[in-house]
């Protein structure tokens, strides 16, 4: 299995300078992320595998997921591995609004506790949930 790094393009970092896009090291590090999680099937599996070449990764879970899988959020914690916010139920930002965007996160906050890191569904966030985001921390 071959994989090819994905790089942001560079108009989006320009548009969202705020945001972490990189991390600069001079390790040849890689950074495994996982979304939407934490599912029986793929979870479980991702975990086994992880753990076999003694690798950890970010899961982005999504709380109505964690409500539903607690021992698996559980197994993804105890295991070493890092947590981020993916929301409560997955919701497209640019199709929804910046209220209701900002406590659905907040909502999947409560359960996942995640160490400050989010990342949006599908991508889409728009400038003023960005913007909101960051004034809250």
């Amino acid at each position: 299995m071959t994989f090819a790094p994905v790089k942001t393009p560079l108009v989006a970092k320009k548009m969202f300078p705020n945001y972490i896009w990189d991390i600069p090291t001079k390790n040849k590090d890689i950074y495994l992320t996982f979304d939407d999680g934490p599912t029986p099937e793929i979870t479980n599996w991702t975990l086994d595998v992880l753990k076999q070449y003694n690798a950890k990764a970010t899961f982005f879970c999504i709380g109505k997921n964690v409500e539903q899988h607690p021992d698996i959020f559980q197994n993804i914690i105890d295991e070493g591995h890092v947590i981020g916010n993916h929301t409560q139920s997955h919701l497209k930002g640019w199709k929804t609004k910046t209220k209701t965007y900002i406590e659905n996160i907040a909502e999947a906050q409560n359960i996942i506790n995640s160490e400050l890191l989010f990342r949006p569904p599908y991508g889409q966030i728009t400038p003023k949930q960005g913007k909101k985001l960051i004034s809250l921390g």
